[in-house]
């Protein structure tokens, strides 16, 4: 399995120019939320997604792409908080 820096940083930097934050959270899960570079407004918030689903680098370019989508569909103005359920 990569290490939580390696997983962290795939993530936070597949999602430039948005700011982005990968946390590893109690139970081994991540966090990931999304911000705006031009005034820092959370784009997008994900919560409980389990570390070792994340242990391929395709696994993880599935998550950001579906996250990704999700940012595209809902547009910017609107926060998305979801599960990690509905990604992964």
């Amino acid at each position: 399995m990569m290490s939580i820096l390696e997983q962290r940083q795939i993530i936070e930097s597949a999602f430039l120019p948005f700011y982005c934050r990968c946390t590893i959270e109690a139970g081994d899960t991540v966090a990931i939320q999304v911000r705006s570079p031009e005034d820092g407004q959370v784009l997008l918030e994900v919560a409980g997604i389990d570390r070792a689903e994340l242990s391929s680098s395709r696994s993880i370019s599935q998550l950001v792409l579906s996250l990704r989508h999700q940012l595209e569909n809902h547009g910017q103005s609107t926060v998305q908080q979801q599960r990690a359920s509905s990604f992964v």
